[in-house]
């Protein structure tokens, strides 16, 4: 995204020059875009009102922050001298690091714009430097160096990452640093926790070698270039599952493609899922027998989606999964030997994982399978860290091409054909979420997944939505902040995920309402009845039976374990520390009672959900940690999208989960048979690329 970045914006007096008043204000970039922070003073340089922004941070963890931050901390330097505020000594927001450092740092260069204090210069050597990342079990640790006042070099001692996630940091972002010496470089999409931690680190290696951070926050220079491409059969906006498998499957019968893709890294969600539903692929099947009754599966599915999913669409991909899964095998990619069942209780076996073939990881082989697409024909290419902005039309309104806009700035229009949209749905676009899935959720996706798709589509054609309410991907249960430092050990942790995942206590949604019904065999699966956020309620009683006696059952997470170790009927001695420290990183509320605790928490169906006993109550706070969304673009069998007048854009296709809403019910979870989301991304990726090329 193109930032406009000052280290600090203005000194502007606001009011005469005979009363000495000024206010300044200081911007550097946060988490999700520009924080700034206002002081103003009065003729004697007290301060006499301070205001941080940030429009562009996550609304319930950096939004938040800014609040807290605006209520309290900086609240209590009104009144105060400016020249003697120490904003160094403002404390982060647990949670909310990276907000709360460009709020200090927002500060100081406001108060230094004031005052024209000189920022210490940094000494030359080498720091090494420790901070949580992306990782709930390690963090980052760097080596970073200064010579001759400037930073030098950056070295990985320990990632604290996903490694094919974090190369695209060490590749892109270590030298971007280095070149610009400012720490207001981008971070890298695909990879946000990962850059902000590395960007954390080199702030603390500047601190520890004697320098003030906020004097690195000078502006970085974009290009004001715009770079035109044309003649293209198709363009492929966003390289995951099915952008890839449409930008093969276009290339391998002849079309010219270009592919981009907002992340520095192809393969989206998809390189971090296991594997897609494939059903009956004819390389798994055993003297000719079908694994899979595929009228009874298609009939069961809809009556699970109660007739709001498209049949058609349904056939199409059932039809077609298998299929997908042996074509696939022809290029870089190998699945599984067998075919495996998963939670639904037909037991049929439809789902495999995958990854490059000998031996090679997803990633190698998602890049295996675009370079053979592009060395198809000289005209094919790809292009990484290029973002979406809208789609071009011409005067009639028909779809011409794409706009978009490069990492450093450059503006690019690239024109063609076709338009197939892969951008993976919303997951990461809060206004979206807020509107469609009831509000922000915790993710294990890739947030650049962002509606850019869908949004573009609404906007020029005047796209219809199918089922964008549909419940995302939930498959995770975790505390909603989770602990990635050393506050607790890793079997304190154990004790406080075991405590988040208990149903035999009353769970209860953000109001308070009982959802425990609605929850069966895997609380991870289905507790995202409850919304973005749930809380497990426990009484005193509850917590010192916990600590004198231990667990009733040692409840561990299929995913997002943290690698400790919790035991059944073992009395929790240290109950009361981990209780603490999950209060002080907002994942444990206690009050006096259970009305206090309802009001505390603004919750008015708590008193009528659990029955209330003597003394003290907990609020343990979890969340869904999600996958994607499962609603989006309404499309019909040729997977072109749909006007909301219900006629085709005939040159304008959207797969994956960009259109998925099209097999899923409205306000309903995704299927459980398992892998739909892979193989219809895979799938529809493979059907729109043959498409387009039939169309040459």
């Amino acid at each position: 995204m193109k930032k406009t970045i000052a280290w600090f914006l203005s000194l502007v007096m606001v009011l005469s020059l005979t009363t000495g008043a000024f206010a300044a204000t200081g911007s550097v970039a946060g988490f999700g875009g520009d924080v700034t922070v206002t002081i103003e003073t009065d003729a004697e340089g007290v301060i006499t009102a301070i205001q941080a922004e940030g429009p562009g941070e996550t609304a319930n963890i950096g939004g938040e922050a800014i609040k807290a931050l605006n209520e309290g901390a900086l609240a209590a330097y009104v009144g105060a001298k400016l020249a003697d505020a120490d904003f160094d000594a403002l404390d982060a927001v647990t949670g909310a690091t990276v907000t709360s450092n460009a709020v200090k740092n927002a500060a100081k260069a406001a108060k230094s714009a004031v005052t024209g204090e000189a920022a210490a210069a940094v000494t030359d050597g080498t720091y090494t430097v420790t901070t949580p990342s992306y990782s709930i079990t390690d963090q980052l640790t760097l080596d970073v160096t200064f010579a001759d006042g400037k930073l030098a070099s950056i070295a990985t001692v320990n990632a604290g990452s996903t490694a094919p996630i974090f190369a695209t940091v060490e590749k892109n972002l270590y030298p971007r640093l280095i070149e610009s010496q400012s720490l207001e470089v981008d971070a890298i999409t695909g990879a946000t926790v990962s850059s902000n931690a590395v960007k954390t680190a080199v702030a603390m290696a500047i601190e520890q070698a004697g320098g003030d951070e906020s004097a690195w926050h000078s502006p970085v220079a974009k290009s004001s270039e715009t770079v035109t491409l044309e003649g293209y059969d198709a363009i492929v906006v966003g390289l995951g599952g099915a952008g890839m498998t449409a930008y093969l499957s276009a290339a391998e019968n002849g079309a010219t493609v270009f592919g981009f893709d907002s992340a520095a890294k192809v393969g989206g969600n998809s390189t971090n899922t296991s594997g897609p539903m494939a059903i009956n692929p004819a390389s798994r099947l055993k003297d000719g027998k079908e694994l899979v009754p595929e009228e009874e599966l298609i009939q069961d599915w809809i009556a699970y989606t109660e007739g709001d999913a498209k049949e058609d669409m349904i056939r199409l991909f059932v039809g077609e999964s298998g299929e997908t899964l042996d074509w696939m095998e022809q290029y870089s990619f190998q699945f599984g030997d067998e075919m495996q069942a998963f939670f639904h209780p037909a037991g049929w076996q439809v789902w495999t994982s995958y990854a490059g073939k000998d031996g090679k990881t997803k990633d190698e082989a998602y890049v295996e399978a675009l370079d053979a697409a592009k060395a198809m024909n000289e005209k094919n290419d790809y292009m990484l860290e290029l973002t979406a902005t809208g789609l071009i039309t011409d005067e009639t309104g028909a779809v011409k091409g794409v706009k978009a806009t490069r990492y450093d700035g450059a503006s690019y229009e690239i024109y063609g054909s076709n338009v197939i949209l892969a951008t993976g749905g919303f997951i990461g676009d809060e206004d979206m979420c807020n509107e469609y899935v009831n509000g922000v959720w915790r993710t294990e996706a890739m947030t650049q997944c962002d509606g850019a798709g869908i949004r573009m589509a609404q906007e020029a054609v005047d796209a219809a939505l199918y089922n964008p309410d549909v419940a995302p991907v939930s498959h995770i249960a975790q505390v909603y902040n989770i602990i990635k430092n050393d506050d607790l050990t890793k079997d304190q942790k154990a004790v406080l995920t075991s405590i988040v995942l208990d149903s035999t206590h009353p769970i209860v949604s953000a109001d308070g309402t009982a959802v425990n019904e609605k929850i069966g065999m895997f609380l991870a699966f289905d507790v995202w009845q409850a919304g973005p956020t749930y809380y497990v309620i426990y009484s005193q009683e509850d917590m010192d039976q916990i600590r004198e006696k231990g667990l009733a059952a040692a409840n561990t997470p299929m995913f997002l374990a943290q690698g400790g170790t919790v035991e059944a009927n073992v009395p929790v001695s240290d109950l009361d520390e981990i209780l603490s420290v999950g209060e002080s990183y907002g994942n444990v509320f206690k009050a006096a009672s259970l009305e206090e605790l309802a009001a505390q928490l603004n919750m008015p169906n708590l008193t009528a959900s659990v029955e209330a006993k003597e003394g003290a109550y907990y609020a343990i706070k979890g969340a869904s940690y999600v996958y994607s969304t499962c609603g989006g673009l309404d499309i019909d069998a040729n997977l072109n999208v749909l006007r909301k007048d219900g006629t085709p854009v005939e040159n304008l296709y959207a797969i994956g989960n960009d259109s998925i809403g099209v097999l899923l019910e409205s306000g309903k979870a995704y299927v459980t048979y398992g892998g739909a989301a892979a193989g219809w991304a895979l799938t529809s990726g493979r059907l729109a690329g043959v498409s387009v090329a039939e169309k040459k």
